[in-house]
């Protein structure tokens, strides 16, 4: 049982994963000032873990996640790696009495997604998720701006995200077991958590979907003459119902020709509101458009709206990487998470992105293919 929230003192962070962790989380700890400190890092071999160590300028390397997960001098464990292998990384991490926070999908299945949370219960830790959409400052504006009335009654919500990682497959690219069953993972539950995370946020609990989902892109090339069968859905479109009441699409492909991105819409009795973002979503493209309701309009008249500076700042340090299509695009986005998850440990309360909200994801996943099989609208999983 974790007896305080934190530490007195600076909050200890160690991640594994000298991958995407090193690569994406480490940069938006650091972010957070001198009272946070990713003070280890593991990998899963001795000369990995010490070569990530002196590269990135962290002071402990470990190659064991159960000695990492032991160690009294860390408070949190931030765990990247698949998620068949996380769910024993986050496992062995709460029961060192740590906090966790954990990449998405959340979990390989929704039986482990509710193993995990029970757990996480159990032991009185704070866990969370890196749904990075979620901190995005333009989808808290439009949240914002939904909570204030903006939209009156929202009547339709759309949600697509296509991108072309498969389509052709970059040569080298480190990510050619998403296409592999067993793993966890697929189109569903990468974007699709991603998406729904921020459906969730924004618009409230769904209480019911219809799903389909396909493999429409069979075999990967990954180089002349190499070639891969795919075994997991790589598109998904569904049907949502919101318990307020509005309907909803969502739709999502990464074997989608020219990656056109990221986008939200929504429409309600008094107005629209649309998110845009290329590629992945992140703080340097995306753009928030609204308008209002008006006699006689029959061409849009949405306007840009302007994301205000706070949203843009972590602990006092304005971050806007706007107009800079270089700009790492989750940086700013996971800043913002790993601000509020440190910000809960001193002060209580519910994390963005929370466990409990990732298993409700999941179990809205869960029912997205139940449905497919089912060809019927499918409620998930009660709580």
């Amino acid at each position: 049982m974790i007896g305080t929230k934190t530490r007195a003192g600076k909050l200890r962070v160690g991640i594994i994963s000298a991958n995407w962790g090193a690569r994406t989380h480490l940069p938006a700890w650091r972010m957070l000032g001198d009272d946070v400190e990713v003070t280890a890092i593991c990998t899963s071999r001795r000369e990995t873990a010490e070569a990530a160590a002196k590269e990135y300028g962290i002071a402990r390397p470990f190659w064991s996640y159960e000695e990492m997960s032991a160690d009294p001098d860390i408070d949190v464990i931030d765990a990247g790696t698949s998620p068949v292998l996380r769910e024993k990384l986050m496992t062995a991490a709460l029961n060192g009495g740590k906090h966790v926070f954990n990449q998405l999908p959340f979990a390989p299945s929704l039986e482990a997604a509710e193993r995990l949370v029970r757990l996480q219960r159990e032991k009185g830790a704070t866990g969370a998720v890196a749904a990075s959409v979620v901190g995005l400052p333009h989808l808290a504006l439009m949240k914002e701006m939904i909570d204030e009335g903006y939209l009156g009654e929202v009547f339709q919500v759309h949600c697509h995200w296509q991108m072309s990682y498969f389509l052709p497959v970059i040569p080298a690219f480190p990510y050619t077991w998403f296409g592999k069953a067993g793993h966890g993972v697929s189109v569903t539950r990468n974007h699709g958590s991603h998406m729904l995370h921020a459906l969730r946020h924004v618009f409230g609990r769904i209480e019911a979907v219809v799903g389909r989902m396909e493999t429409q892109l069979k075999t990967w090339e990954l180089s002349p003459g190499e070639t891969m069968k795919v075994e997991t859905d790589d598109t998904c479109h569904a049907l949502l119902r919101f318990a307020s009441g509005a309907m909803g699409t969502l739709a999502t492909s990464w074997t989608a020709v020219d990656n056109p991105g990221f986008w939200i819409e929504a429409f309600g009795s008094k107005g629209r509101l649309r998110l845009d973002a290329l590629r992945y979503p992140g703080a340097a493209t995306a753009r928030l458009y609204a308008a209002k309701a008006a006699l006689g309009m029959m061409a849009p008249q949405g306007q840009e709206v302007p994301v205000p500076e706070r949203l843009f700042t972590v602990r006092g340090k304005v971050i806007d990487p706007r107009g800079d299509p270089s700009a790492n695009e989750q940086l700013l986005s996971m800043a913002r998470l790993f601000d509020a998850f440190a910000t809960t440990l001193g002060n209580g309360g519910e994390p963005l992105a929370s466990f409990d909200r990732a298993l409700e994801v999941e179990r809205v996943i869960g029912a997205l293919y139940e449905s497919n099989v089912r060809k019927a609208w499918v409620e998930p999983a009660a709580g």
